[in-house]
C-alpha cells in the first residue's frame, strides 16, 4: 500500500511548462536543486504517492499537472488580481504571518487527504501550513533565519524568524544534516524527535571525476550576497596573486556582480576573476572538472548545496568553520576549515594546497567517498521514507 505524501516545497515552476502557464516568467529563477533531485527519487519508488505543492505569484490561478510520477499543485499567491509577489518594501505577506498563503495551501492540501505532510523551510508559509493540517508532519530545516539574522538584519529576517521559533516549538519531528540544524531545534523545542536526512545532489555530480592538474584555478559558487564573504575571497586572491600571478578565480552564482566588480579593480585582480553568473547544473559539473579546489569563505551557512555538490565531485574543499559547514567538511581529512572573516588565513590555506597536489589528491577523493554516501538520491529518499513510517507509527 502507497503512502500518500504531500510536500509543501520550493520548486521551479518554469520546469513545469508547458502544463503550467506561467503568466510573468523570470529571466532566471532558483533551481531549487535539493528539491527537484529527492523529489525525483523518492517518485520512483513504489510504496510512496507523491504529490508537491508549491506557491507561485507568477501564475494567473492555481493549477494542477501530473509530470512523471510527481502530482504538481502550483497554488496562486502574491499581489491578488496581480501576477507579481509582495515589494521587499511592503512585505505585507510576511507582516501577516503569511495568513493569505497558508489558507490557500492548507485548502489544496485537504483537498488532497494525505497520510503525512512534508514541509520544506521554515522561512515562509510552508511549515506555518503543515502544522495547520493538524496531520502528521515532518519539517525539513534549510536555513536558519534566526541565525541568518545575526548576520543579515534584515526586515524579513527580523519577523520570520519570530514564525519559525513558534514552528519550532509546535512541530514534533524535524529532518536535520548538521549538528548546527539539530543544536537550533534542541534549544527551542528539547522534545522534538530529529530524523538526520541529507540532502540529495544531482546525479550528474556523481558521474565526475575530478583530477589533479598543475594549474592554478579556483572555484567559488553560491549567491552574491554579503554572508557568503565573497568580498574576503577576493582579498585573499589579492595575496595569492602576489606568489601565483596567474591564479584564476571563476565566480559562479546569481546577484550584483558590480560591487564585487569594483571591489576586484581596486585591489587589482580584475585580470584574475571571472565573472559566469548562473550556470545550470551541468555547466558546474563542467567547471568542477576544471577547477583545482572549491573554495566557500561564508560568514553564515547551515549545509551548502555547493559545497556538497564540489565534495561529489571529488574536488578539494575549502570551506569557513561556520553553522553547519564542519559537520560536513573534517578540517585536514575531508577538506580544509578556516576562520571566517580572515583573508589572510585563507590566502594561506589556497597557497598550501596549490603547493602540494599530493594533498589536494588525498582531500579530494577523502571528500568523494564521504559526500556520495551521504548525498546519492536513492539512498537520501530511504532516509526519507523511514522517517515518514516512523512518524506514521508514533501517531498511530
Amino acid at each position: 500500500m502507497k503512502t500518500k505524501v504531500v510536500w509543501l516545497a520550493p520548486y521551479p515552476i518554469l520546469s513545469l511548462e508547458p502544463e503550467v502557464y506561467v503568466k510573468r516568467r523570470p529571466s532566471t529563477e532558483h533551481p531549487c536543486s535539493w528539491i527537484v533531485n529527492l523529489s525525483n527519487a523518492l517518485a520512483e519508488r513504489s510504496d510512496v504517492e507523491l504529490h508537491l505543492v508549491t506557491e507561485s505569484s507568477r501564475v494567473s490561478s492555481t493549477q494542477r499537472t501530473q509530470k512523471g510520477r510527481i502530482a504538481f499543485h502550483v497554488v496562486k499567491t502574491g499581489i491578488p488580481f496581480l501576477n507579481r509577489s509582495f515589494p521587499p518594501w511592503l512585505p505585507l505577506d510576511t507582516l501577516t504571518g503569511f495568513q493569505a498563503n497558508v489558507v490557500r495551501l492548507l485548502k489544496e492540501v485537504q483537498a488532497i487527504e494525505p497520510d503525512i505532510v512534508h514541509a520544506h523551510g521554515t522561512e515562509a508559509a510552508y511549515a506555518l501550513t503543515a502544522i495547520q493540517t493538524r496531520l502528521p508532519c515532518l519539517i525539513s530545516i534549510q536555513g536558519i533565519i534566526t541565525e541568518y539574522f545575526k548576520t543579515d538584519p534584515c526586515l524579513r529576517s527580523r519577523i520570520v524568524r519570530h514564525y519559525e521559533q513558534d514552528c519550532v516549538r509546535r512541530a514534533k519531528y524535524f529532518a536535520c544534516r548538521t549538528s548546527f540544524d539539530t543544536g537550533f531545534i534542541r534549544s527551542v523545542n528539547p522534545d522534538a524527535r530529529i530524523f538526520t536526512i541529507h540532502e540529495a545532489m544531482n546525479p550528474i555530480y556523481f558521474q565526475n571525476e575530478w583530477r589533479v592538474r598543475d594549474e592554478d584555478q579556483l572555484l567559488y559558487v553560491g549567491s552574491l550576497e554579503a554572508r557568503k564573504g565573497l568580498d574576503i575571497l577576493l582579498e585573499a586572491l589579492k595575496l595569492v596573486v602576489q606568489t601565483k600571478p596567474k591564479a584564476m578565480l571563476t565566480v559562479i552564482g546569481g546577484g550584483n556582480q558590480t560591487p564585487y566588480r569594483q571591489l576586484c579593480e581596486r585591489l587589482q585582480i580584475t585580470g584574475n576573476v571571472q565573472f559566469l553568473g548562473f550556470q545550470s547544473a551541468e555547466q558546474i559539473a563542467k567547471r568542477h572538472l576544471k577547477s583545482q579546489m572549491f573554495v566557500l569563505p561564508s560568514g553564515n551557512e547551515n549545509s551548502p548545496n555547493t559545497l556538497a555538490e564540489a565534495m561529489v565531485s571529488g574536488l578539494p574543499v575549502i570551506a569557513t568553520a561556520v553553522g553547519g559547514i564542519p559537520s560536513m567538511v573534517q578540517h585536514g581529512q575531508s577538506g580544509w576549515l578556516i576562520p571566517p572573516r580572515n583573508s589572510a588565513e585563507l590566502a594561506n590555506a589556497i597557497l598550501e594546497l596549490l603547493n602540494d597536489p599530493g594533498q589536494r589528491a588525498r582531500l579530494g577523493q577523502a571528500a568523494r567517498q564521504r559526500a556520495r554516501d551521504r548525498h546519492l538520491p536513492e539512498h537520501v529518499a530511504a532516509q526519507t521514507v523511514e522517517a515518514y513510517q516512523e512518524i506514521l507509527k508514533l501517531e498511530d
